[in-house]
């Protein structure tokens, strides 16, 4: 990780705030935030939603003990949970993970290995990434995938794969993965040229174009003269003015009204087509057309279930391989996202399932305190049946007397 501890020299040519920040900018870190084109506004909101949600789900390292799992104490639990490195915190780490998954196709992780474990795992920058496939074992003795980091300073760093933790958008082969907005460039410009067109209205005072009669001479610099005196007569600032106007002239306004050339179905159409390349559902974005208090906790389950699933399996897929090393991974530790914090319900709710887990012997009532985060209190480890009755499972069938 030499290229993120180098030091920066007091030479003249980074002397004062300019100098640094010329400094910073040449390590390509702040070119994902000026390459992101988040002009149109569901396209950006589809980004928050998506990057927010990856973004809450904690991450932590569990063991197969028996039939069941048990939370796992392992160097990497202190990093997922409280600060991947010195520099951010887990939230804002995912989240700009996720963004630079979908806006580039491509997210990369590298990390800080010594002493026998990771110190530190570290967000690279898409754009600097290039993918080299060794298909002639030039580079070793198998065919290999190597990660090219690119920077304008420290030059070029090879990683093999096993050192990059590779998250992919849409990947066709495997490899590389695909921006969303390269299938649905044209669409996000139709929003853009939508948003222009409002723009305009507004700054034109929500007036229509005109047209000018002169019954003189019209000659080129006339007819300029003309749209410039005219020109200033509009916009906003003149909206509910009373303008004169010369004799010669006759004033005639075009009508053109959004909702005679269906302006807000092609749009909604637009935002629809957007939404639906990112699988966010549309209460999400306020469009409570088909939506009602009854059914909109059944569409939340419907986006994680066909929306973020996916999306998190291929997380702690990728998490539980490259980041956990071989006796780990023989030893049945592996790396798993809590969706509960998506699917989290409101209090009523829960608690009469957690009833129902409880009354048929599913879950322990200290198993139930736990998820609650309350403390443990004694004779609660133990699996009961029934309700108002309730007995410890190995004592079930005795009240009838038996032997």
């Amino acid at each position: 990780m030499k290229f993120f501890r180098r030091k920066i020299k007091n030479s003249a040519e980074y002397s004062g705030f300019n100098g640094l920040m010329q400094y910073f900018d040449n390590t390509g870190i702040l070119d994902a935030v000026r390459q992101a084109d988040l002009t149109a506004s569901t396209y950006y909101a589809c980004m928050q939603i998506r990057c927010n949600a990856i973004a809450k789900i904690p991450f932590k390292v569990y063991q197969k003990d028996g039939d069941g799992a048990e939370p796992f104490e392992h160097s990497l639990s202190e990093l997922l949970k409280f600060r991947p490195n010195m520099f951010t915190t887990p939230h804002d780490f995912l989240w700009a993970t996720e963004f630079q998954r979908l806006e580039y196709g491509n997210a990369y992780w590298c990390y800080d290995f010594s002493g026998g474990r990771i110190n530190g795992i570290y967000l690279l920058n898409s754009p600097s990434v290039q993918i080299i496939i060794d298909n002639t074992k030039l580079l070793s003795d198998h065919y290999s995938v190597y990660y090219v980091y690119s920077d304008s300073r420290s030059g070029q760093i090879i990683y093999p794969a096993e050192q990059i933790v590779h998250f992919r958008n849409f990947s066709a082969d495997g490899i590389r993965g695909t921006p969303i907005k390269k299938y649905i460039r044209d669409v996000i410009s139709q929003e853009k040229s939508a948003q222009q067109v409002v723009r305009e209205k507004y700054e034109n005072g929500l007036q229509d174009p005109l047209i000018v009669t002169y019954t003189g001479d019209l000659s080129d610099a006339k007819s300029i003269q003309i749209k410039k005196k005219f020109a200033n007569m509009g916009g906003i600032q003149n909206a509910g003015k009373v303008i004169p106007i010369p004799a010669d002239f006759t004033i005639q306004q075009l009508e053109t009204k959004l909702v005679n050339s269906q302006f807000f179905e092609l749009n909604g159409l637009t935002t629809c087509h957007i939404a639906n390349a990112f699988g966010v559902k549309s209460f999400q974005l306020n469009d409570m057309e088909k939506s009602t208090y009854s059914n909109i906790e059944q569409q939340n389950r419907a986006f994680y279930s066909d929306t973020l699933q996916n999306v998190l399996t291929a997380y702690e897929q990728e998490m539980t391989y490259k980041l956990l090393s071989k006796a780990d991974k023989a030893s049945g530790v592996y790396i798993k996202g809590n969706a509960d914090v998506i699917l989290r319900s409101d209090i009523e709710t829960r608690y009469r399932a957690y009833g129902e887990a409880i009354s048929s012997g599913f879950l322990k009532i200290s198993e139930v305190r736990k998820k609650e985060e309350l403390p443990f209190v004694n004779g609660t480890d133990k699996l009961i049946i029934g309700n108002g009755a309730s007995i410890p499972l190995e004592k079930l069938g005795s009240q009838y007397g038996g032997e």
